[in-house]
C-alpha cells in the first residue's frame, strides 16, 4: 500500500493546509505514542512511527475531523473509541475525508465490499457500517 499511502498522506496534508490546519510529522515516538490535536490550534501533531503504519492516513484524517468538527483542547487518537461524540464525529469526517480519497486512488472504482476497503485503510472495525452507508452515498453519485 506504499504508493497508496503516499497518495493518501499527499491529499489529506493537502487538505490540512488548504482548510489552515497546521501540522508536525513526528517520526522519533515511541510506535503506541497516539497522534493528537491541539484543536484550539488548529495543529496536529502525527505519530510516523505509529506500530501500524496503514494506519496513519486514517489517524490524521481524524485529526482533521476533530478541528473541522469544530472541537476543543488536546484530543488524543484512540482507534477503537467511539463512545464520545467527539471521537464519534471525527471518525465519522474522517470517513468523509477518506472514503472518496480511496476511490479516487482507485480510478473512481467503488468497492462493494466494504471489509477490502476498512482492511486497507485499517480503519477500526466499530465503524462498519458507517463505512458501508458512506460507500453507498459515494456510489449514489
Amino acid at each position: 500500500m506504499d504508493d497508496k499511502f503516499d497518495f493518501f498522506m499527499e491529499k489529506l496534508l493537502q487538505y490540512a493546509f488548504d482548510n489552515n490546519i497546521g501540522y508536525t510529522l513526528v517520526k522519533k515516538l515511541d510506535p503506541y505514542t497516539p497522534s493528537f490535536v491541539a484543536a484550539d490550534q488548529r495543529r496536529m501533531f502525527i505519530n510516523m512511527s505509529w506500530h501500524n503504519h496503514d494506519e496513519i492516513p486514517f489517524s490524521i484524517a481524524h485529526e482533521i475531523g476533530h478541528i473541522v468538527n469544530g472541537d476543543v483542547g488536546e484530543l488524543y487518537y484512540s482507534p477503537g473509541s467511539f463512545k464520545s461524540k467527539f471521537e464519534r464525529g471525527a471518525n465519522l469526517k474522517a470517513l468523509e475525508l477518506l472514503l472518496p480519497i480511496y476511490v479516487d486512488a482507485n480510478q473512481g472504482m467503488i468497492p462493494h465490499n466494504y471489509q477490502t476497503v476498512m482492511e486497507q485503510l485499517q480503519i477500526p472495525q466499530c465503524l462498519d457500517n458507517d463505512v458501508r452507508v458512506q460507500l453507498f452515498k459515494l456510489d449514489a453519485y
